[in-house]
């Protein structure tokens, strides 16, 4: 039982911007004092932890939300780039808005406030407040099927095709292209819920009297749960919620059901997130929730804050970026090697930082 004095020990301390010199410094500040500023620099303190600790982490990062339109695409480049992320599983939508940034088909600044029936005559689509052109999405449309067509007709998962999707775009600030040239996995297991999807339904009717690429998600399991087994330590950070959050949290469970691994899951656990956990949906459950299901050991280093994920990312990922300089050269980046969704090889690549 607390008593009086312990409860009280502790003074909210006034951040003091004379002291300020990075981004990291306001972050750390924010530490003492209250609400979300504290939860955001709980999340940079388990962050470092997990790129710190000397198993060498392998981290997951789910990516929900239309963080490519918001203007978050570089980012998450460079986290990818400087060995802060491992593998990535987003929703189909983020790839396919970064494939369009990458065509030269460009977001742009506009109003929640617009009339949408003159915006459809327009052929102007819009996501809150960001603007994007039709006609430039179908061209990518025809672009991702025409692409598909010259790929060899294998079932594979999603891994294997957005592999070669991406070695077919060259854009330094890809998020697919980087990671066709890194190797490194980027998984969509929900692949049919996005305009990839939709091009690649023209694709399957196009081929439907012959056998052609087929995406087999099940193979993404598979794929994951090895690399979960294989890893010393794993940790998830999560931009918002939805299938990708699920998708990585759930591999825990897979990897006992197949007899890989007996550890209880994930040691590290950060999310940004406006979701709410007392409606029940999984992009607002909690972490402690997910310790029931086995997904997380009940000492698990985890944070979560509530705020818009353009503001938390940025700032998040800068704090990291300025904490962990010093040894992202020596931590390096994971290189992955696959006979089809068997891992045979996973080892680490020194960084010239």
């Amino acid at each position: 039982m607390w008593t009086k004095k312990q409860l009280l020990s502790k003074r909210i301390r006034q951040v003091d911007l004379s002291e300020i010199k990075r981004v990291s410094d306001l972050v750390e500040a924010m530490a003492e004092t209250s609400y979300q500023s504290r939860n955001l620099a709980r999340c940079l303190s388990v962050y470092e932890a997990m790129v710190r600790d000397e198993k060498r982490v392998t981290v997951f990062l789910g990516i929900a939300g239309a963080m490519v339109p918001a203007g978050m695409r570089k980012i998450i480049v460079a986290l990818m780039k400087n060995g802060l992320v491992d593998v990535v599983v987003s929703t189909g939508a983020n790839l396919y808005h970064d494939l369009a940034e990458a065509s030269g088909i460009h977001h742009y600044m506009g109003s929640p406030h617009l009339d949408d029936s003159k915006l459809r005559e327009l052929s102007i689509d819009r996501i809150y407040d960001t603007l994007a052109d039709e006609e430039g999405f179908k061209r990518l449309d025809e672009r991702i099927t025409e692409l598909t067509s010259r790929m060899e007709p294998i079932v594979c998962s999603s891994r294997s095709y957005l592999l070669q999707l991406g070695r077919s775009f060259n854009d330094e600030d890809s998020i697919m292209a980087t990671a066709a040239r890194l190797n490194m996995p980027i998984y969509c297991p929900s692949i049919a819920d996005s305009s990839i999807g939709i091009a690649l339904s023209k694709y399957e009717l196009e081929h439907a009297s012959e056998r052609g690429l087929v995406i087999d998600t099940i193979k993404d399991d598979l794929e994951m749960a090895q690399i979960m087994a294989r890893s010393p330590r794993t940790g998830a950070f999560f931009i918002g919620g939805g299938v990708p959050k699920n998708f990585v949290q759930q591999t825990a469970i897979t990897v006992r059901l197949l007899g890989l691994q007996e550890e209880p899951g994930h040691s590290y656990a950060i999310q940004i997130t406006t979701d709410d956990p007392k409606w029940g949906g999984l992009s607002g459950a909690t972490i402690e929730e997910a310790i029931s299901w086995g997904k997380y050991p009940a000492e698990v280093t985890r944070a979560v804050v509530y705020v818009d994920a353009t503001i938390g990312l940025p700032i998040l990922a800068a704090s990291v970026l300025e904490k962990c300089g010093d040894l992202l050269a020596k931590r390096g980046r994971i290189s992955f090697g696959w006979n089809d969704s068997v891992l045979v090889d996973m080892k680490t690549i020194l960084l010239e930082v």
